[in-house]
């Protein structure tokens, strides 16, 4: 005869009185196996856990908040905290059975701080990029408060990383706060995998509830450029480079709309000179097992001309976008060692300010209005919203939900025609025959 549970459901939880036990319920094995226990406190919602009873061994652990009426983010259902107990209760076998590939418990514990070191040293290996500047920021706004810093991750919870974001610099950005969550869920995501047999099963779902993005006012505020200012940056970037590479790299920004981490993927063969296009690389967005279509766009003859010192003697697997990296020799002298291509935005950011300057544009402007620009500019040359959306490796309802202002200016004049009077028109007034005669 199945069992019938009564923590099921909100609706039943709600009806058991608070207890300091948990409520169990065998999910394998009965009482000596898998169980999951829920436990009811005198105010908010309860909580799941799990527990394991095997040959003598007993082990236990807290899971995750339940879903209980009023319960915060990333609070479990019934189902889902089956399947955690499921887990966890593997990974406690794996243990007690002494599996040769479960790792040892490490000698100190994995705390914030430490996720967070090896998440840099693993970012900088791979986009073999140095690990100063993703370094400093991490330094600055998450492990300098000591008590995030310093919890272990077997501790952490969703509520201590909310405690520790409403302690952010109140000075920082909408965007800010959303690239320093990006990177801090990304490096407990990565430790909590690397040592998942060691950790709560529960632990990638508290990251998730506490790294949520907040509204950033950079959705509501885009920054749309004039060309004569566009054509000011781009000539601003060739001043502050005598070597051109900056001044290139900003003239493909602006001529694609492409993001920055697509524009230094390009290739010298990706040019083609005689079809007058640049052959874009698709963004990474963690699409595995999509296979890369490049995107074609059109540019002109200015535009390939620019291109033309970096196309010279190149061969076509080659990067098309180069720079010299620098070393500091001492106060403010720097030398340069070696050429390489160009990683990410932030290693631009110190000529962007000086083109910036040159161009006499205000301090905010960020390179992205480049790709904001070239949308808008396709949007009002009355071209189709899908082709824009292609030309620049996004979705029409992004570009509806972002551009719907500008999608409405470039089909007015389309819709004008169609227009029919509405209003009721004013009766004629009749002359007598005498006035007309007159």
């Amino acid at each position: 005869m199945a069992q019938v549970s009564i923590v099921d459901s909100p609706a039943k939880r709600a009806r058991l009185p608070a207890a300091k036990n948990p409520y169990w319920q065998g999910i394998a094995g009965s009482r000596k196996g898998v169980s999951l226990g829920y436990r009811k406190p005198q105010r908010g919602s309860g909580t799941w856990t799990a527990k394991l009873v095997l040959d003598g061994h007993r082990r236990e652990a807290r899971l995750a908040q339940a879903d209980d009426a009023g319960s915060a983010d990333g609070a479990l259902p019934y189902p889902a905290a089956v399947t955690a107990a499921m887990e966890w209760a593997r990974g406690e076998l794996r243990k007690i059975e002494g599996v040769d590939d479960a790792p040892a418990q490490p000698s100190a514990p994995i705390t914030v701080a430490t996720a967070l070191d090896a998440y840099v040293d693993a970012y900088a290996a791979r986009k073999k990029t140095p690990r100063n500047y993703m370094a400093g920021l991490l330094k600055k706004h998450v492990l300098s408060d000591a008590a995030f810093a310093e919890t272990p991750l077997a501790k952490l919870t969703s509520e201590k990383i909310i405690a520790w974001r409403k302690r952010l610099a109140p000075n920082l950005s909408g965007r800010s706060v959303n690239w320093i969550l990006t990177v801090t869920r990304a490096a407990l995501n990565q430790a909590a995998d690397q040592h998942r047999r060691v950790l709560p099963p529960n632990l990638p779902t508290e990251i998730k509830a506490g790294t949520k993005s907040v509204p950033s006012e950079a959705n509501a505020r885009k920054q749309i450029l004039a060309d004569a200012d566009i054509r000011r940056l781009v000539a601003g970037a060739f001043h502050v480079d005598e070597t051109g590479d900056f001044g290139r790299m900003i003239l493909c920004l602006a001529a694609t709309g492409a993001r920055f981490s697509q524009v230094a993927r390009i290739r010298v063969a990706d040019v083609q000179v005689e079809r007058m296009r640049i052959m874009v690389p698709p963004a990474r967005k963690g699409r595995p097992g999509k296979t890369s279509v490049p995107i074609a766009v059109p540019v002109g003859a200015d535009i390939i001309a620019g291109l033309q010192p970096a196309l010279a003697s190149r061969l076509g697997h080659e990067p098309l976008l180069m720079r010299w990296t620098k070393k500091q020799v001492g106060p403010r002298e720097w030398i340069k060692t070696e050429r390489g291509p160009w990683t990410e935005s932030p290693t631009a950011r110190h000529d962007w300010a000086r083109a910036r300057a040159y161009a006499g544009l205000p301090a905010d402007v960020v390179m992205y209005a480049f790709r904001h620009s070239s949308i808008v500019r396709g949007l009002c040359a009355r071209l189709p919203v899908r082709l824009v959306a292609a030309l620049h490796d996004t979705s029409v309802g992004m570009i509806e939900a972002h551009y719907s202002a500008y999608i409405v200016d470039a089909t007015e004049d389309l819709v004008r025609p169609t227009l029919v009077p509405l209003a009721p028109a004013e009766p004629t007034r009749l002359c007598p025959i005498a006035e007309v005669a007159a």
